[in-house]
């Protein structure tokens, strides 16, 4: 049958294959975040958050590639959830300063454990070794996009 010939061909078209595992691997991860009412980009803001401490709007808009429109509108929500808060920036009074509060790094840490597990859970049908080249691929691919270009290289993983 025709159609059974092209759907094996799509088989074999890696576009086709990682666009269909992006799309499962996003909604679920989607799913998991709206257990805490938050989305992908909000997660990445609060992982910014964690790792940085404090930055401004404008910063974290640079880094993650957001618009300042849609910024204001994540971080409004993450306000709202008591997760981040916004500052006065003691060196400069009109800019203000994004921090996580103490709720919301609980909230990070569990949420990181729980976006962990998942990933290992969709990894489980790879050996470490396919995992770890699978990742090693993806970063060399994502590296050579336009957002891939913005964010900072992570540093190989060193095998014991």
């Amino acid at each position: 049958m025709e159609a059974e010939q092209a759907l094996g061909a799509l088989a074999a078209n890696a576009g086709f294959l990682l666009s269909r595992v992006g799309a499962a691997v996003q909604g679920g991860f989607k799913e998991l975040l709206s257990g805490w009412g938050i989305r992908p980009q909000q997660f990445a803001i609060l992982s910014a958050l964690a790792a940085a401490g404090s930055t401004s709007q404008q910063e974290l808009c640079a880094l993650l590639g957001v618009d300042s429109g849609n910024m204001v509108e994540l971080v409004d929500k993450l306000e709202a959830l008591g997760f981040a808060e916004r500052r006065r920036d003691p060196r400069d009074r009109r800019r203000y300063l994004l921090t996580v509060t103490a709720e919301g790094q609980a909230a990070f840490e569990t949420i990181r454990a729980a976006t962990a597990s998942y990933t290992a859970r969709f990894l489980e049908p790879l050996g470490q070794a396919e995992q770890e080249t699978l990742v090693g691929a993806l970063t060399r691919l994502y590296a050579a996009t336009p957002e891939g270009q913005r964010w900072p290289r992570p540093e190989p993983a060193r095998r014991p």
